[in-house]
């Protein structure tokens, strides 16, 4: 069985890090050293594993750990797999200045068991490859070195520029061998005496030359005694590492490359321009040795593909959408392909607003972009911060034209040697991606006056109705953004009273409350069922403190929970006792961050049969209950970084106002909560 580990994220910890920020003193004078004292104890999981504790508390508190590593606050833990010793440095931070305090620290004998990680096995080829495992460029593929923006906007590829095969040869690219041993971490360099550095490195290489293929070469030898390292931190891609002079492929200033995925037979990289932070560049290597299978050849342009002018416009007009699974929306090599991002993932409880999109096709050539009052903003339309928002965040931006709107069509039936085509015309017509184009992309708004964009339909299936379409941005066939569009199902009704974005801010700003009564807070089996507790009893009267926060909601996306200075608190929550108390006893806790506070929030119109959708965004963010997720609940805080939680608008009764919202904790649609909620005034 192929062995791979792919990171979004984190996956096995080799450096366990976490912070305690408890009373801290902001003096006039520095600290002195011994006041930068440490103490550090082994761990019940290993004694290679060490806790380490500040003696004082200041408002900051850094850590070099010697291995590699850093960390903040007053606990942290520093992992240690194999013998030697270990300088690790705490600098404290009052408002007078800083000092610094170091001890060595041995281990005395390494622990085999720590190294047998999935990661560092399929790195060096683990502790039974005694010579290491040897990666090179895999020079024969398309996109094995390329560049991007910092940050990513699309996914971690080279979305801006992909090296052709062998398009390198010359630099010494492909000539250079790298060698990593689990053995005490070593790391061979073997440059075969040549280099490729980027042009403005080359100051720091004697003898750089132009090789012909851009950028300079450099005669160098490699030093020997050479290590590598790797860091995992929560919420982050893992950093590989290797000393001085060594590097990867290309140098641009740096030695640490962010691991976007590792393979059995693949590693693909990804590192920051330290001369141009605004660039990432990209490497992709393969085992010395190994032959990649063969791409095959693209089948010639031969699709015969059935798909009419009927098909697109029904009986006089149609309208579509984004297929909710994975596959629907993609970048990558070729036509149909995902493999730049979001390489197979589903990504549409991440972009509801993206995927409630409508996009109507009428048989009188004018086709109709509806956002359903939110969009997947991004820098590039002028807007200020990215991810779902209210479509009302374009008004005065640069990418106002991308809003809802009217434009024209035409529809391009297919032949035996050419794709049927869709081209949409007028200032800002685009279906699905507003920044795609005919070989290119759009860096900043606004779009050009009148432009017409062309996607070719790759395929149709008649009777699931799914339409594929894909757009060439490269100009070159390099790469592809594909979509599957389905029929929306029309304008059906729903059982939701039609509950719209306007219902829940009431057109500026809406708080809203518990409704006090039974069944308005519950847990049971099935959407609207408290059967599991409190079983058709009302507990407003025990839980005074629930009933009366208030989730505000603005027009402008922002979302604020007001606790009105009372919570009722959990063990989950970190405080000392459960039952209603002051909103202030989160103060300190792992449960802080659930505290009264804003976030942002996007509206997920109803369509078809689907109902409509509430998200909250935030640190803490959440609606009713802290501890309830879509498809779990926390058993202790903190909560998560920056996570997102969708509701499910269950009812809505216009009448009196009274809004049902249910979330499934269970993955598997066996456990709900329900909470119903009334405006606040």
């Amino acid at each position: 069985m192929k062995n791979i580990l792919k990171f979004a994220a984190l996956l096995m910890p080799v450096i366990l890090l976490w912070s305690c920020i408890e009373e801290y003193r902001l003096e006039g004078e520095a600290p002195t050293s011994d006041q930068a004292g440490f103490s550090f104890q082994p761990t019940s999981e290993s004694d290679n594993i060490l806790q380490f504790t500040a003696d004082g508390d200041f408002f900051l508190m850094t850590w070099d750990l010697g291995n590699g590593a850093k960390a903040e606050g007053k606990r942290v833990t520093g992992f240690y797999p194999l013998e030697g010793t270990y300088t690790v440095t705490l600098t404290v931070y009052s408002r007078g200045g800083s000092n610094s305090f170091s001890r060595e620290i041995v281990i005395e004998r390494t622990d085999p068991t720590l190294l047998d990680r999935p990661i560092f096995n399929m790195l060096t080829g683990g502790v039974e490859a005694l010579e290491g495992k040897t990666w090179v460029i895999d020079s024969l593929r398309l996109g094995h070195f390329g560049v991007g923006p910092n940050p990513s906007q699309n996914g971690d590829f080279p979305e801006w520029y992909q090296a052709q095969p062998k398009e390198k040869t010359g630099s010494g690219m492909y000539t250079d061998r790298y060698t990593f041993k689990l053995r005490d971490f070593e790391f061979d360099w073997e440059t075969n005496g040549l280099v490729y550095i980027n042009a403005a490195q080359g100051a720091n290489f004697p003898g750089a030359f132009d090789p012909g293929v851009g950028d300079l070469s450099a005669p160098v030898t490699s030093p020997g005694n050479l290590t590598w390292n790797i860091v995992e931190e929560p919420g982050a891609l893992p950093v590989l590492s290797v000393s001085t002079p060594s590097f990867l492929g290309y140098f641009a200033g740096g030695r640490s490359y962010q691991i976007v995925r590792l393979e059995e037979n693949e590693m693909f990289l990804r590192f920051v321009d330290q001369a141009n932070d605004a660039l990432a560049w990209y490497i992709r290597l393969i085992p010395a040795g190994f032959a990649p299978p063969v791409d095959p050849q693209p089948e010639p342009e031969n699709p015969n593909v059935s798909f009419s002018l009927n098909d697109l416009v029904g009986n006089g007009e149609k309208t579509w959408k984004l297929k909710p699974a994975a596959g629907a929306f993609g970048v990558g090599p070729a036509p149909g392909s995902d493999a730049f991002f979001p390489n197979g993932n589903d990504i549409s409880g991440d972009r509801p607003c993206l995927f409630n999109d409508l996009y109507a096709f009428n048989s009188n050539g004018t086709y109709t972009y509806d956002a359903q009052g939110d969009i997947f903003g991004e820098f590039y339309m002028g807007v200020a911060s990215e991810g779902c928002q209210p479509e009302s965040n374009l008004v005065g931006t640069a990418g106002a034209a991308w809003a809802s709107g009217q434009h024209q069509f035409t529809f391009t039936p297919g032949t035996p040697t050419e794709f049927p085509k869709i081209t949409v015309t007028g200032t800002g017509a685009f279906i699905v991606l507003p920044k795609a184009f005919n070989g290119g992309e759009y860096q900043q708004g606004p779009p050009r006056a009148n432009e017409s964009v062309t996607y070719n339909v790759i395929g149709y299936d008649a009777a699931t109705g799914e339409l594929d379409l894909s757009i060439d941005i490269s100009g070159d066939g390099s790469v592809f953004w594909n979509f599957t569009l389905i029929p929306s199902g029309g304008n059906e009704e729903v059982s939701d009273g039609s509950f719209r974005l306007q219902d829940l801010t009431n057109n500026g700003t809406q708080a809203w409350k518990l409704k006090v009564g039974a069944g308005a807070f519950g847990v049971g089996p099935a959407p609207g069922s408290d059967s599991f507790f409190p079983n058709g009893n009302d507990i407003s009267g025990d839980r005074p403190c629930l009933f009366n926060d208030l989730f505000i909601f603005s027009q402008n996306g922002d979302f604020e929970y007001d606790a009105q200075g009372d919570i009722f608190g959990e063990s989950y929550m970190g405080v000392a006792t459960e039952g209603c108390q002051p909103e202030s006893n989160l103060t300190g806790t792992p449960g802080a961050a659930w505290a009264s506070g804003n976030h942002r929030f996007s509206f997920q119109s109803a369509s078809g049969n689907a109902k409509p959708k509430i998200t909250v965004t935030g640190t803490g963010a959440f609606i009713v209950l802290p501890k309830a997720f879509n498809g779990g609940e926390y058993q202790q805080g903190p909560p998560r970084d920056n996570e997102s939680v969708t509701y499910e608008v269950f009812d809505y009764d216009p009448e009196t106002k009274e809004l049902t919202l249910v979330l499934d904790i269970s993955n598997d649609g066996g456990v709900w909560w329900t909470f119903v909620l009334i405006p606040a005034n």
